[in-house]
């Protein structure tokens, strides 16, 4: 009789232990900067963000199929709805104000949100609560966007932090190929350079990740010490300033803003101008000047465009095309990374 009960209990355990929610006991836990963790199941398939440069990480690590939700820019980006066709039927995680839609979130119930910053934490606590992980995290440096690469690809699983350390191989070998071939330019020769990003007149100082790229590829950055104390060390600068600064090189995030700084007599009389030395920075499904993983490749483009004779056997179509094999598994076609290079919108 003893055996009988103790067989019928040890069955009703058994039932018992399966019949619990699988999520509660393969759970993972991931620490993030030291005092940050998410918890996660072992299997990530659905994705949130409210980050538009966090789509094209997330695509290079392989999940950008799996984002249900994301913003309005993204979602409109022409080449990563090529490349991501899916993100055309994504909702999108925040509301006209720029608040994060917690309704159509709980009804997605996405694995997980990427926010570009820390949430308030009424909303933490109930997107938490609805077995949603947020992941917030650092940014506006070069030093960050490596890092959240990592820490998105643990997030992500096995096979996406695989990616994530190729990735900060290829970047540091960037480093390394761009700094060796600086060494030989003195600072008298290091060339000036003003930075439009976002509008004409819209600019970015030290500390910054604009500041930070263009330290890598060896510019002498005008407005470095105009926004010190502004916040992400970004504002808005005057035409006079610009003027007095007369950088030899004009980088514009936008080509129609580049156009218009061309052809505007306002701008007439600065060097760049003049001589002709007035670019559109590089997109592909990102600006590669934001906070995309797509930035390996924005000062490698700088310090060629910069020092063309120095960079002479950086051949950026191969390296635009290989990047892009490598890590995006996307074979791009000529006019696609001629489109890269020099944005016609």
């Amino acid at each position: 009789m003893f055996r009988i009960r103790h067989l019928a209990t040890c069955i009703a355990c058994a039932v018992a232990l399966l019949s619990q929610p699988a999520s509660a006991e393969i759970m993972r836990e991931v620490v993030y900067y030291g005092d940050r963790s998410v918890s996660l199941p072992p299997e990530i398939d659905r994705i949130a963000t409210n980050w538009e440069a966090q789509n094209s990480i997330l695509t290079m690590l392989g999940y950008g199929d799996r984002i249900v939700a994301t913003t309005r820019i993204a979602r409109s980006m022409p080449l990563m709805q090529k490349f991501v066709p899916s993100i055309k039927a994504a909702a999108l995680t925040t509301l006209g104000d720029g608040t994060v839609n917690v309704e159509e979130l709980m009804v997605l119930k996405p694995d997980i949100l990427f926010s570009s910053r820390a949430l308030p934490d009424a909303v933490s606590r109930q997107l938490r609560g609805a077995g949603i992980a947020v992941a917030s995290f650092r940014s506006n440096s070069i030093d960050a966007l490596v890092e959240r690469v990592l820490i998105t690809g643990e997030m992500l699983g096995p096979d996406a932090l695989e990616v994530a350390r190729r990735y900060q191989g290829y970047f540091d070998d960037n480093r390394r190929r761009v700094a060796e071939r600086l060494e030989g330019i003195p600072p008298d020769r290091r060339v000036r350079v003003y930075l439009a990003s976002g509008e004409p007149l819209s600019t970015s100082g030290r500390p910054s990740l604009n500041q930070d790229w263009m330290d890598l590829g060896g510019a002498i950055n005008i407005a470095e010490s105009w926004f010190g104390d502004m916040p992400y060390a970004s504002g808005t600068a005057s035409l006079e300033d610009i003027i007095a600064g007369n950088p030899d090189v004009i980088i514009s995030m936008n080509a129609e803003d580049a156009e218009e700084i061309r052809t505007s007599l306002q701008w007439r009389n600065v060097k760049a101008v003049r001589e002709g030395r007035v670019y559109a920075n590089p997109r592909g499904l990102f600006w590669w000047c934001r906070e995309t993983s797509e930035g390996a490749l924005q000062f490698l483009w700088l310090a060629s465009t910069l020092y063309p004779e120095a960079f002479a056997d950086i051949d950026m179509r191969e390296e635009t095309r290989r990047f892009y094999r490598n890590f995006y598994r996307i074979e791009l076609t000529d006019d696609e990374i001629a489109e890269f290079l020099n944005p016609t919108y």
